[in-house]
C-alpha cells in the first residue's frame, strides 16, 4: 500500500473533525468554547471569531481538495472549492496576523505572525500559478499552503498532549506551540514536494 493511501484519509478525517469541533463556539460562545485562550482574545473577539470560522472553512475545503478523485474527475468543483479555500485563507491569515500582534510575549507573537505571513504567501503563490495554468507549480505551492492550514490540527493534537499528558496549562505551552504547530508541517511539505 502506498504511503499516500494511508495518510490522505487521515489528513482529511482529522481536518474535518477539527473544523467541526470549532463549531462549538456558536452554541457555547467564545468565553466557554475557548476558555483557556480568553486572556488572549479579550480585545479581539471579532477577529478571533473570523479567524476560527475562516480557518475551519479552509480546513474543510482544503482537505476535500487533496482527494485525488475530486481534482481529477470534477474539475469545476475543484476550481470553485479552490476559490473558497483561497478566500478562507485570506480572511483567516489576515485575522490571525492581527491576533498574533496582541499575544503576550515576543516568541508567541513571532511564531503565529510568521505562520500567518507564510500561509498567505504560499496561498497567493498557489493561486497565481493556477491562474497562469502552471499546474505543477500550483500543486507544489498548494501542498505548502495546506500544510500550514493543517497547523490548526497540529496545534490541537500537541495541545492535548501537553494539557492532558503533562498537565501543562495553555499559557505555559503556547510560545512553543506557536512554532511547533507549523514548522514541522512546512518542512514535511517541502520534503514531499521535492521527493515527488
Amino acid at each position: 500500500m502506498r504511503l499516500t493511501q494511508l495518510y490522505i484519509p487521515l489528513l482529511v478525517i482529522l481536518s474535518l473533525l477539527v473544523a467541526l469541533s470549532t463549531a462549538r463556539v456558536f452554541p457555547l460562545g467564545l468565553d466557554i468554547a475557548f476558555e483557556s485562550m480568553s486572556h488572549q482574545i479579550i480585545n479581539a473577539k471579532f477577529m478571533f471569531l473570523l479567524h476560527i470560522t475562516a480557518a475551519s472553512l479552509a480546513l474543510i475545503f482544503g482537505s476535500i481538495q487533496i482527494i485525488a478523485a475530486v481534482r481529477q474527475r470534477y474539475l469545476n468543483v475543484h476550481r470553485w472549492f479552490g476559490r473558497v479555500y483561497a478566500i478562507s485563507v485570506l480572511l483567516a491569515g489576515v485575522s490571525g496576523f492581527l491576533i498574533a500582534l496582541q499575544i503576550d510575549g515576543i516568541i508567541g507573537t513571532a511564531g503565529f505572525a510568521l505562520l500567518a505571513t507564510v500561509w498567505l504567501f504560499a496561498t497567493v503563490q498557489a493561486v497565481r500559478f493556477a491562474r497562469a495554468h502552471q499546474i505543477q507549480a500550483h500543486r507544489r505551492w498548494v501542498i505548502c499552503s495546506f500544510a500550514l492550514t493543517f497547523a490548526a490540527v497540529s496545534l490541537r493534537l500537541q495541545l492535548a498532549i501537553f494539557m492532558f499528558g503533562f498537565a501543562m496549562p495553555y499559557e505555559q505551552v503556547y510560545p512553543f506551540l506557536a512554532w511547533s504547530c507549523w514548522v514541522p508541517n512546512i518542512f514535511f511539505a517541502i520534503w514531499y514536494v521535492r521527493r515527488s
